[in-house]
């Protein structure tokens, strides 16, 4: 068996951009990028992006597209603020509501390609024109502030120093069990050869990040938005890698008349799959509104669904369906993020931030081409 899986390799790859990218920027900024105030930004910066190239990642796989993200997620913050602001709605009931209102939109283009038969790019760049003017026209186009302590805390609010690393250290002690069990079954099925090879190599970006998180967490602990990012990912991870419902989502990307033929119902699981997308919609909307402190319906979410696909694609989400991982969008959204982020600290005006965030998408479309190549020619 190989040293590294191709997985591994390109996960290895990834970080170490990143880990560029981090050297590049703490020396341009003279040691400002890599402190922990700022790299606690970053993580707050990036998880808006984290929670919305989650779901893209689910989408992607199927070979379907949502180019409505960032309306939808601006139309769910509406319904927060007016409720909370307005109406003096319970913070409780307003976030079930939005859950609910995301789901709802979810179902709606859900139905569109999978009933009509619609491509999924036309029905989600509709959405992408409704939702937002829904949004507008729900506010009149004004911002609705502020929100109630108790939701603003969501996005603004810590875990504490030592809850937060013992947290860590569990979580981590949990994966490692998990890769262990999953690592014998592979050997007695004969994938690998042995066992603790493939749990070091599985479990060596998470010790990295961990022990990241540990050094972060001693300052002030750990955000609440960041562990929000953890638990999606970590339920999406094992919906996708672990249940028979991820793995229809693979083998539909793959090849779809297949999938068909060999029993699996395709729009069933496709518009599950959006319904999925719909409830991602109310997490990242209530998100990103506690985050900001009230719904900005103009502003709120914009270009959202371009970097939420730019950070799967980054991550080695295939754009034809078939391959992807939510620890590799992550890393993505983490790579978009520093770039963001670094340059900001440089005093990098925006419209420059703006074409190299392009110059990296095309980058990683073009990788995704050359992989797709070789896999066919090998």
């Amino acid at each position: 068996m190989k040293l590294f899986s191709k997985n591994a390799f390109r996960d290895s790859t990834l970080l170490l951009v990143v880990a560029a990218i981090w050297i590049f920027f703490q020396f341009m900024t003279e040691g400002t990028f890599l402190t922990q105030r700022n790299l606690v930004l970053l993580a707050l910066q990036t998880s808006i992006v984290s929670l919305a190239a989650i779901s893209a990642v689910m989408l992607i796989v199927t070979r379907n597209f949502d180019l409505s993200v960032g309306s939808a997620v601006a139309l769910v913050g509406v319904v927060v603020a007016i409720l909370t602001v307005k109406h003096d709605v319970h913070p409780a009931i307003a976030v079930a509501a939005a859950l609910a209102t995301g789901v709802a939109m979810g179902a709606w283009q859900g139905l569109w390609v999978t009933r009509m038969g619609v491509s999924s790019f036309i029905v989600t760049l509709a959405g992408m024109l409704y939702f937002r003017g829904m949004s507008m026209i729900a506010t009149d186009g004004s911002t609705i502030a502020p929100l109630p302590d108790s939701l603003a805390d969501l996005a603004t609010g810590f875990m504490a120093p030592a809850p937060a690393i013992t947290l860590l250290v569990l979580g981590l002690v949990a994966l490692a069990a998990f890769q262990v069990m999953g690592a014998r079954r592979g050997r007695e099925l004969g994938v690998i050869d042995q066992v603790g090879p493939a749990v070091a190599r599985a479990l060596a970006p998470f010790v990295v990040g961990a022990a990241a998180l540990a050094w972060l967490a001693s300052r002030q602990g750990i955000p609440y938005l960041v562990l929000l990012v953890a638990a999606a990912a970590i339920v999406a991870e094992i919906v996708m890698r672990r249940t028979p419902f991820g793995v229809q989502l693979y083998a539909i990307g793959g090849n779809p008349e297949a999938a068909r033929l060999s029993g699996i119902r395709l729009n069933r699981v496709v518009f599950i799959d959006f319904l999925i997308a719909g409830f991602a919609y109310g997490v990242t909307g209530v998100a990103l509104t506690a985050r900001v402190g009230g719904a900005v319906a103009g502003s709120a979410g914009l270009f959202l669904e371009l970097d939420a696909i730019s950070a799967a694609i980054i991550g080695g989400t295939s754009l034809t369906g078939g391959r992807g991982r939510v620890f590799g969008a992550l890393v993505g959204a983490l790579l978009m993020g520093s770039l963001n982020n670094g340059m900001s600290l440089m005093n990098v005006p925006t419209f420059y931030q703006e074409t190299a965030r392009g110059v990296v998408l095309l980058l990683a479309v073009a990788a995704d081409q050359l992989r797709r190549k070789r896999r066919n020619t090998s």
